[in-house]
């Protein structure tokens, strides 16, 4: 009984506390929490926020998962930038479009776009 009272206390407390959580602008000069390179496009950048809201900025999303691969106990709240309007959003609701930034290496790079609609600068080139 007395832990059915005190878990219905503290489960209004739990979700009062991460519906508080908000991203934080990622500015261009910021510091890869990950590389330690500096972000030089925002729009593609991403962030994780831990339990005791340290806010972690990454150069993106490839580099966010690359940190969280090597670190699996932490379980931050993750955001990454709409590619499009440069606003935070999670990443469930984004979809991921695949760029090629180096023809001669064949490199590319995921950006997150919060819509279906693909933004002229990824559009294929034939």
């Amino acid at each position: 009984m007395n832990i059915v009272r005190y878990g219905s206390l503290a489960l209004p407390v739990v979700l009062l506390a991460c519906s508080s959580v908000a991203p934080i602008k990622v500015a261009a000069g910021d510091q890869c929490f990950r590389c330690r390179r500096y972000i030089s496009n925002e729009r593609v950048a991403a962030e994780t926020i831990d339990s005791n809201r340290f806010v972690s900025k990454f150069r993106g999303p490839g580099c966010m998962a690359k940190y969280l691969v090597s670190h699996p106990d932490q379980r931050p709240i993750i955001f990454v930038t709409d590619y499009t309007s440069g606003r935070m959003i999670t990443p469930e609701r984004a979809f991921y479009v695949s760029e090629l930034v180096d023809r001669k290496t064949g490199r590319r790079s995921i950006e997150p776009i919060a819509t279906r609609r693909m933004p002229t600068p990824l559009l294929p080139r034939h």
